[in-house]
């Protein structure tokens, strides 16, 4: 199959689709083939991505005839990436005329000059998390079959009618490693006393076995 976008073509899909992989594999890499099906010469130019855990390798200004090829290699680092994901980058090319430094000594600008193209290729999957990385994200542990990424916000400074909002990550490790997030708030009462308080808010967590309830403990300074 064959995507035609611009000049270069993608010989495949520029979506490649990993289905699961795993953290503890270590990085995925795809490499896609792209084809020049223009009648001028072309060069990759820069290459930008969605995210740092992703890398995009290519060969920069390696000019690509017409009806040549090249390839282009994203690296994804799945390291602390668990969960569904789609991982993008941004190529830029453009003619060899048009970015050639001797050309743009010897040959005035046109007035509308063409800028760069982009190409936009992506990895799509699902990443298992690693048991280590879990349990570093999720250190709190309520239950066997839940854990929390914290169960204590230091919040700082509050007058009366402040109202502060943070949100608990929970993991359900009886239900597929699913996580779920608990909305906490909290408001300054008017005749709460100054100083430090340390405000314990209730939260009950529906699971398979029922409903498991905590507290998450608020650090604040009423003045």
């Amino acid at each position: 199959m064959l995507t035609l976008i611009d000049t270069l073509i993608v010989v495949g899909m520029a979506v490649a689709q990993t289905g699961t992989i795993h953290e503890a594999d270590g990085p995925y890499r795809h490499t896609f083939r792209l084809c020049n099906g223009g009648t001028e010469a072309v060069s990759l130019v820069q290459g930008y991505t969605s995210c740092h855990c992703t890398t995009i390798l290519f060969d920069k200004d390696q000019p690509i005839a017409p009806g040549d090829t090249v390839d282009v290699t994203l690296v994804f680092n799945p390291q602390g990436k668990g969960g569904d994901f789609y991982e993008s980058a941004t190529l830029q090319y453009s003619t060899i005329e048009e970015h050639t430094p001797e050309n743009i000594s010897r040959t005035p600008a046109p007035s509308h000059p063409r800028t760069p193209e982009n190409i936009t290729l992506a990895l799509e999957g699902t990443c298992i998390t690693s048991e280590e990385t879990l349990l570093r994200q999720y250190p709190v542990r309520i239950s066997d079959d839940i854990r929390l990424n914290t169960n204590r916000f230091d919040i700082g400074f509050l007058r009366p009618g402040d109202t502060v909002e943070r949100t608990v990550a929970v993991l359900h490790r009886d239900d597929g490693d699913r996580r779920e997030l608990f909305p906490v708030s909290y408001t300054v009462g008017p005749d709460s006393p100054k100083g430090l308080q340390h405000i314990a808010c209730p939260i009950s967590i529906p699971t398979k076995g029922g409903v498991v309830s905590t507290t998450i403990t608020l650090d604040l300074v009423v003045r």
